[in-house]
Protein backbone atom coordinates (compact mmCIF):
# COMPACT_ATOMS: atom_id res chain seq x y z
CA UNK A 1 0.00 0.00 0.00
CA UNK A 2 1.06 3.57 -0.33
CA UNK A 3 2.00 5.16 2.71
CA UNK A 4 0.41 8.81 2.70
CA UNK A 5 -1.01 11.85 5.14
CA UNK A 6 -4.15 12.47 4.96
CA UNK A 7 -5.68 15.75 6.14
CA UNK A 8 -9.52 16.63 5.46
CA UNK A 9 -12.70 15.23 6.48
CA UNK A 10 -14.79 11.24 5.67
CA UNK A 11 -15.00 11.94 2.25
CA UNK A 12 -11.34 11.84 1.92
CA UNK A 13 -10.41 9.26 3.80
CA UNK A 14 -12.94 7.37 1.96
CA UNK A 15 -11.60 8.04 -1.04
CA UNK A 16 -7.79 6.38 0.47
CA UNK A 17 -9.85 3.58 1.74
CA UNK A 18 -10.58 2.76 -2.08
CA UNK A 19 -7.93 3.72 -3.71
CA UNK A 20 -5.70 1.79 -0.65
CA UNK A 21 -3.73 4.31 0.47
CA UNK A 22 -2.41 4.21 4.04
CA UNK A 23 -1.55 6.50 6.64
CA UNK A 24 1.42 6.67 8.01
CA UNK A 25 3.82 8.82 9.74
CA UNK A 26 6.87 8.33 7.16
CA UNK A 27 4.37 9.38 4.36
CA UNK A 28 5.60 9.38 0.15
CA UNK A 29 2.37 11.45 -0.55
CA UNK A 30 0.10 13.93 1.26
CA UNK A 31 -3.38 14.54 0.59
CA UNK A 32 -4.86 17.71 1.95
CA UNK A 33 -8.67 18.77 1.54
CA UNK A 34 -8.30 22.22 1.56
CA UNK A 35 -11.88 23.19 1.74
CA UNK A 36 -12.00 21.69 5.42
CA UNK A 37 -10.47 24.23 8.09
CA UNK A 38 -7.08 23.68 9.50
CA UNK A 39 -6.05 21.17 6.91
CA UNK A 40 -3.76 23.35 4.93
CA UNK A 41 -1.46 24.32 8.58
CA UNK A 42 -1.43 20.71 9.51
CA UNK A 43 -0.02 19.46 6.43
CA UNK A 44 2.61 22.24 6.39
CA UNK A 45 4.59 20.50 8.90
CA UNK A 46 5.78 17.72 6.12
CA UNK A 47 8.73 18.42 4.20
CA UNK A 48 8.13 20.43 1.09
CA UNK A 49 9.65 17.96 -1.28
CA UNK A 50 6.84 15.24 -0.58
CA UNK A 51 4.20 15.71 -3.41
CA UNK A 52 1.04 16.85 -2.70
CA UNK A 53 -2.31 16.61 -3.67
CA UNK A 54 -4.79 19.41 -3.22
CA UNK A 55 -8.49 19.16 -3.17
CA UNK A 56 -9.55 22.97 -3.57
CA UNK A 57 -12.69 24.89 -4.56
CA UNK A 58 -13.08 26.20 -8.47
CA UNK A 59 -11.71 29.73 -7.06
CA UNK A 60 -8.42 28.19 -5.61
CA UNK A 61 -7.70 25.71 -8.24
CA UNK A 62 -7.27 28.62 -10.56
CA UNK A 63 -4.96 30.06 -8.37
CA UNK A 64 -2.55 27.19 -8.15
CA UNK A 65 -2.75 26.26 -11.87
CA UNK A 66 -1.57 29.87 -12.24
CA UNK A 67 1.33 29.07 -9.76
CA UNK A 68 2.23 26.08 -12.00
CA UNK A 69 3.71 24.55 -8.80
CA UNK A 70 5.98 21.19 -9.85
CA UNK A 71 5.59 18.61 -7.56
CA UNK A 72 1.73 19.10 -6.44
CA UNK A 73 -1.52 18.13 -8.25
CA UNK A 74 -5.14 20.15 -7.63
CA UNK A 75 -8.53 18.32 -7.94
CA UNK A 76 -11.61 19.82 -7.33
CA UNK A 77 -13.57 16.66 -6.35
CA UNK A 78 -12.15 14.35 -3.37
CA UNK A 79 -13.92 11.26 -5.24
CA UNK A 80 -11.32 8.31 -6.01
CA UNK A 81 -11.86 8.66 -9.78
CA UNK A 82 -10.33 12.40 -9.01
CA UNK A 83 -7.61 11.52 -6.78
CA UNK A 84 -6.97 8.15 -8.32
CA UNK A 85 -4.59 9.04 -11.70
CA UNK A 86 -2.43 11.94 -9.38
CA UNK A 87 -1.51 9.33 -7.13
CA UNK A 88 -0.06 7.36 -10.46
CA UNK A 89 1.53 10.42 -11.85
CA UNK A 90 3.11 11.81 -8.72
CA UNK A 91 5.04 8.12 -7.90
CA UNK A 92 6.16 7.09 -10.64
CA UNK A 93 6.34 3.15 -10.20
CA UNK A 94 9.80 1.86 -10.86
CA UNK A 95 11.02 0.03 -13.71
CA UNK A 96 11.07 -3.18 -12.09
CA UNK A 97 7.93 -3.02 -11.18
CA UNK A 98 6.46 -1.22 -14.78
CA UNK A 99 3.16 -3.32 -16.29
CA UNK A 100 4.11 -5.19 -19.39
CA UNK A 101 1.22 -7.54 -19.59
CA UNK A 102 -2.66 -6.21 -18.92
CA UNK A 103 -5.30 -9.19 -18.08
CA UNK A 104 -8.99 -7.84 -18.77
CA UNK A 105 -11.75 -9.50 -17.27
CA UNK A 106 -15.37 -9.81 -15.43
CA UNK A 107 -16.76 -11.75 -13.07
CA UNK A 108 -19.73 -12.24 -15.88
CA UNK A 109 -19.85 -11.73 -19.27
CA UNK A 110 -21.57 -9.10 -21.21
CA UNK A 111 -20.25 -6.11 -19.35
CA UNK A 112 -17.99 -4.40 -22.35
CA UNK A 113 -15.40 -6.10 -22.09
CA UNK A 114 -13.96 -6.59 -25.12
CA UNK A 115 -15.38 -2.99 -26.50
CA UNK A 116 -13.10 -1.71 -23.55
CA UNK A 117 -9.76 -3.77 -24.67
CA UNK A 118 -10.15 -2.79 -28.02
CA UNK A 119 -10.27 0.94 -27.07
CA UNK A 120 -7.41 0.98 -24.80
CA UNK A 121 -5.23 -0.68 -27.24
CA UNK A 122 -6.05 2.19 -30.03
CA UNK A 123 -5.30 4.66 -27.71
CA UNK A 124 -2.18 2.95 -25.90
CA UNK A 125 -0.79 2.62 -29.56
CA UNK A 126 -0.32 6.18 -29.95
CA UNK A 127 2.58 6.08 -27.64
CA UNK A 128 3.68 2.56 -27.42
CA UNK A 129 3.99 -0.83 -29.27
CA UNK A 130 1.07 -2.92 -28.10
CA UNK A 131 0.07 -6.67 -28.35
CA UNK A 132 -3.66 -7.39 -28.10
CA UNK A 133 -4.73 -11.07 -27.32
CA UNK A 134 -8.20 -12.42 -27.39
CA UNK A 135 -8.35 -15.30 -25.08
CA UNK A 136 -12.29 -15.44 -25.51
CA UNK A 137 -12.09 -17.90 -28.65
CA UNK A 138 -14.99 -15.20 -29.98
CA UNK A 139 -12.81 -13.21 -32.66
CA UNK A 140 -14.94 -10.36 -31.28
CA UNK A 141 -12.00 -8.11 -30.47
CA UNK A 142 -10.58 -8.70 -33.89
CA UNK A 143 -13.94 -7.76 -35.17
CA UNK A 144 -13.67 -4.13 -33.30
CA UNK A 145 -10.45 -3.55 -34.75
CA UNK A 146 -11.37 -4.68 -37.72
CA UNK A 147 -8.65 -7.50 -38.27
CA UNK A 148 -9.28 -11.00 -38.85
CA UNK A 149 -6.48 -12.77 -36.84
CA UNK A 150 -5.27 -15.87 -36.96
CA UNK A 151 -6.70 -18.85 -35.28
CA UNK A 152 -5.20 -20.28 -31.99
CA UNK A 153 -4.54 -23.47 -33.63
CA UNK A 154 -1.82 -22.33 -35.21
CA UNK A 155 0.20 -22.37 -31.73
CA UNK A 156 -1.31 -24.90 -29.83
CA UNK A 157 1.01 -27.34 -31.05
CA UNK A 158 4.18 -24.99 -29.60
CA UNK A 159 2.71 -24.66 -26.25
CA UNK A 160 5.83 -25.72 -24.73
CA UNK A 161 8.61 -24.02 -26.88
CA UNK A 162 6.55 -20.68 -27.72
CA UNK A 163 9.35 -18.13 -28.84
CA UNK A 164 8.74 -14.10 -29.65
CA UNK A 165 9.44 -15.07 -33.34
CA UNK A 166 6.22 -17.60 -33.36
CA UNK A 167 3.76 -14.81 -31.95
CA UNK A 168 5.38 -12.28 -34.34
CA UNK A 169 4.21 -14.75 -36.96
CA UNK A 170 1.13 -14.83 -36.25
CA UNK A 171 0.28 -11.66 -35.33
CA UNK A 172 -2.13 -9.45 -37.64
CA UNK A 173 -1.02 -5.82 -37.75
CA UNK A 174 -4.30 -3.54 -36.94
CA UNK A 175 -1.91 -0.21 -37.63
CA UNK A 176 1.81 0.79 -37.00
CA UNK A 177 2.10 -0.14 -33.23
CA UNK A 178 -0.71 -2.37 -33.13
CA UNK A 179 -1.09 -6.11 -33.36
CA UNK A 180 -3.90 -8.51 -32.57
CA UNK A 181 -3.73 -12.12 -32.21
CA UNK A 182 -5.85 -14.96 -31.21
CA UNK A 183 -8.71 -15.98 -33.73
CA UNK A 184 -11.93 -17.86 -33.94
CA UNK A 185 -12.77 -21.07 -33.84
CA UNK A 186 -11.50 -22.54 -31.00
CA UNK A 187 -10.27 -20.90 -27.52
CA UNK A 188 -6.37 -21.21 -26.47
CA UNK A 189 -5.03 -23.92 -24.14
CA UNK A 190 -3.97 -22.35 -20.76
CA UNK A 191 -0.89 -23.27 -21.71
CA UNK A 192 -0.72 -21.65 -25.20
CA UNK A 193 -1.95 -18.47 -23.79
CA UNK A 194 0.54 -18.50 -21.16
CA UNK A 195 3.53 -19.61 -23.61
CA UNK A 196 1.94 -16.21 -25.45
CA UNK A 197 1.86 -14.08 -23.05
CA UNK A 198 5.65 -15.31 -21.96
CA UNK A 199 6.89 -14.35 -25.12
CA UNK A 200 5.05 -11.57 -26.16
CA UNK A 201 6.84 -9.68 -23.68
CA UNK A 202 9.43 -9.20 -25.72
CA UNK A 203 7.45 -8.42 -28.73
CA UNK A 204 5.23 -4.86 -27.82
CA UNK A 205 5.65 -2.72 -24.89
CA UNK A 206 2.72 -3.67 -23.75
CA UNK A 207 0.29 -6.47 -24.18
CA UNK A 208 -2.94 -6.51 -23.33
CA UNK A 209 -5.53 -9.63 -22.84
CA UNK A 210 -9.23 -9.59 -23.56
CA UNK A 211 -9.55 -12.70 -21.23
CA UNK A 212 -12.87 -14.70 -20.19
CA UNK A 213 -14.33 -14.08 -16.83
CA UNK A 214 -12.56 -14.65 -13.80
CA UNK A 215 -13.68 -18.27 -13.00
CA UNK A 216 -11.80 -19.80 -16.49
CA UNK A 217 -8.93 -21.96 -16.37
CA UNK A 218 -7.83 -19.22 -19.14
CA UNK A 219 -8.17 -16.52 -17.24
CA UNK A 220 -6.48 -17.68 -14.48
CA UNK A 221 -3.79 -18.85 -15.97
CA UNK A 222 -3.48 -15.07 -17.75
CA UNK A 223 -3.62 -13.32 -14.23
CA UNK A 224 -1.06 -15.32 -12.97
CA UNK A 225 1.31 -14.08 -15.96
CA UNK A 226 -0.11 -10.54 -15.75
CA UNK A 227 1.43 -7.14 -14.16
CA UNK A 228 -1.91 -5.43 -13.96
CA UNK A 229 -5.57 -7.21 -13.44
CA UNK A 230 -8.99 -5.05 -14.72
CA UNK A 231 -12.58 -6.60 -13.50
CA UNK A 232 -15.28 -5.10 -15.52
CA UNK A 233 -18.28 -5.30 -13.63
CA UNK A 234 -22.32 -3.93 -13.59
CA UNK A 235 -23.60 -2.65 -10.54
CA UNK A 236 -27.03 -4.57 -10.97
CA UNK A 237 -27.51 -6.85 -7.68
CA UNK A 238 -26.82 -10.17 -10.08
CA UNK A 239 -23.18 -9.08 -11.02
CA UNK A 240 -22.57 -7.38 -7.82
CA UNK A 241 -22.93 -11.13 -6.18
CA UNK A 242 -21.33 -12.85 -8.65
CA UNK A 243 -18.43 -10.17 -8.40
CA UNK A 244 -18.42 -10.92 -4.33
CA UNK A 245 -18.20 -14.31 -4.74
CA UNK A 246 -15.34 -14.75 -7.57
CA UNK A 247 -11.93 -14.76 -7.07
CA UNK A 248 -10.81 -11.09 -7.58
CA UNK A 249 -7.02 -10.93 -7.96
CA UNK A 250 -5.77 -8.61 -5.30
CA UNK A 251 -4.74 -5.34 -6.34
CA UNK A 252 -6.55 -5.38 -9.25
CA UNK A 253 -8.37 -2.43 -10.30
CA UNK A 254 -12.50 -3.13 -10.42
CA UNK A 255 -14.14 -1.05 -13.30
CA UNK A 256 -17.95 0.18 -13.17
CA UNK A 257 -19.44 -0.54 -16.38
CA UNK A 258 -22.00 1.99 -17.16
CA UNK A 259 -22.43 3.02 -13.18
CA UNK A 260 -20.92 3.17 -10.31
CA UNK A 261 -19.39 0.02 -8.03
CA UNK A 262 -18.83 0.21 -4.56
CA UNK A 263 -15.00 0.33 -4.64
CA UNK A 264 -14.26 0.90 -7.84
CA UNK A 265 -11.79 2.56 -9.07
CA UNK A 266 -13.07 3.89 -12.49
CA UNK A 267 -16.28 3.81 -13.98
CA UNK A 268 -17.41 3.71 -17.70
CA UNK A 269 -19.99 5.60 -18.29
CA UNK A 270 -23.48 4.85 -20.41
CA UNK A 271 -22.95 6.27 -23.64
CA UNK A 272 -25.33 4.22 -26.48
CA UNK A 273 -25.02 6.56 -28.83
CA UNK A 274 -21.38 6.84 -29.08
CA UNK A 275 -21.13 3.05 -29.10
CA UNK A 276 -23.88 2.63 -31.91
CA UNK A 277 -22.05 5.48 -33.99
CA UNK A 278 -18.73 2.61 -33.99
CA UNK A 279 -21.10 -0.10 -34.99
CA UNK A 280 -20.71 0.23 -38.67
CA UNK A 281 -16.97 1.91 -38.64
CA UNK A 282 -15.46 0.07 -36.01
CA UNK A 283 -13.24 2.83 -34.63
CA UNK A 284 -12.22 4.39 -31.54
CA UNK A 285 -15.43 5.29 -29.26
CA UNK A 286 -15.87 8.95 -28.66
CA UNK A 287 -18.46 10.88 -26.08
CA UNK A 288 -18.17 10.10 -22.73
CA UNK A 289 -18.02 6.44 -23.38
CA UNK A 290 -14.32 7.89 -25.38
CA UNK A 291 -13.36 10.22 -22.16
CA UNK A 292 -13.57 7.45 -19.94
CA UNK A 293 -11.70 4.93 -22.11
CA UNK A 294 -8.58 8.02 -22.71
CA UNK A 295 -8.41 8.48 -19.00
CA UNK A 296 -7.80 4.87 -18.24
CA UNK A 297 -5.55 4.26 -20.99
CA UNK A 298 -3.15 7.16 -19.53
CA UNK A 299 -3.15 5.59 -16.75
CA UNK A 300 -2.15 2.23 -17.80
CA UNK A 301 0.68 4.21 -19.49
CA UNK A 302 1.86 5.83 -16.66
CA UNK A 303 1.85 1.77 -15.33
CA UNK A 304 3.98 0.76 -18.71
CA UNK A 305 6.40 3.43 -17.77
Amino acid sequence: MTRIAMYGGDELRAACEILGLEESTAPRLVLVDLRCAGAAQQAATHPPAIPRILIATEEQSACFSALGTDGMAVVTSADPEAIGPFVAKLLPRPARDRTRVVTVTAARGGVGRTLCVANLVRRLADSCSVLAVDATGTGALGWWLGADPRSWSELEALASELRAEHVELVATSVGPRLSVIGGPPCLPSADTLVGTLTAARTVADIVVVDAPVLADERCRAAVAHSDRVLVLSYADPASLATLAAADVPEGAWIVGSQDRVDGAFRVLPRDERAIGERLERRGPVSGVLGRAYDELAELLSIDAT
